[in-house]
């Protein structure tokens, strides 16, 4: 017999009140670098990182001794990381030391490098640095603004006119 939801309010509640399993809280955010080095050990990650870095690896939910993953890492590493990410696809970090990339990312900038160029030399996409740019970029105080960056964009005033401001 098919359920109906209207007919069973009290079924709809349980489930709604039911709280969701989230096995990643947003207050312990980690790198997936830091939740494969917790689950398999800091040296067969590194090992992992540096067969398969930059690359998307299947990791089979039943490793077994011919698989790309246990011939890298050994069987019990691999045992370990499947009862983790078993069936999943993983996009394996390029590298463990992403802190020191992000450093030289923002030095190389505040050099007035070009984002291509950064991106060229430290082996990493336009997007990446674009990414790490914005989580370094300092928020600006409507004190420090100057009065000549309070005018709408160009684009803005041609579509609507000059902005009238009140002092």
């Amino acid at each position: 017999m098919n359920a109906v939801p209207s007919r069973m309010p009290a079924l709809d509640r349980a489930l709604s009140m039911a709280p969701r399993f989230n096995p990643f809280p947003a207050a312990a955010r980690t790198s997936l670098f830091d939740q494969i080095g917790h689950s398999i050990g800091d040296d067969a990650a590194d090992k992992l990182i540096a067969d398969f870095g930059g690359r998307r690896l299947y990791i089979p939910v039943a490793p077994a001794p011919g698989d790309l993953v246990t011939r890298s890492i050994g069987l019990p590493a691999a045992l370990a990381m499947a009862r983790v990410f078993g069936g999943d696809r993983l996009l394996i970090p390029v590298t463990s030391n992403q802190a020191r990339r992000r450093v030289r990312i923002v030095a190389m900038r505040a050099d007035h490098v070009s984002i291509s160029r950064i991106a060229h030399e430290l082996r990493c996409t336009e997007r990446y640095v674009y990414k790490v740019l914005a989580l370094y970029r300092a928020p600006e105080t409507p004190a420090a603004a100057p009065a000549a960056s309070t005018s709408a964009p160009i684009a803005e005033r041609l579509k609507r006119g000059p902005i009238k401001q009140r002092f």
